[in-house]
């Protein structure tokens, strides 16, 4: 990837790159790239641009994964996408249910065994 590609602008970073047939810019946010690196407060407070740059270049995967996620709703034409977070993404409405009780009704199978 050339260097004049990826870029800073403020507190986000900038990758003009081709996703799904067309040529978009994706900004990644600052906030974005922290909350992927968990980094401690220090380390963050002293991420430079260079650093952000380097990040984008070598998690590009991630950054067009998360940059495709967006377009997969209803911004499928946008040229411009803003990255607020990498990695999975939470489902909407998506609510974990467990079992309630012991789905085990008694003892195992076969195991009555008398001496």
């Amino acid at each position: 990837m050339e260097n004049d590609s990826v870029r800073s602008m403020g507190e986000s970073t900038l990758v003009d790159v081709w996703i799904n047939g067309k040529m978009r810019s994706v900004c990644v946010s600052r906030a974005a790239i922290e909350g992927f690196l968990k980094p401690s407060p220090q380390a963050a407070a002293a991420m430079s641009d260079d650093d952000r740059r380097e990040f984008v270049r070598t998690h590009l995967a991630e950054v067009v994964e998360a940059a495709k996620d967006r377009l997969g709703g209803k911004d499928s034409g946008a040229e411009s996408i803003l990255i607020e977070q990498l990695g999975p993404q939470p489902r909407a409405g998506f609510v974990e249910r467990r079992r309630g009780g012991d789905r085990r009704k008694g003892g195992r199978r076969g195991t009555d065994r008398r001496s």
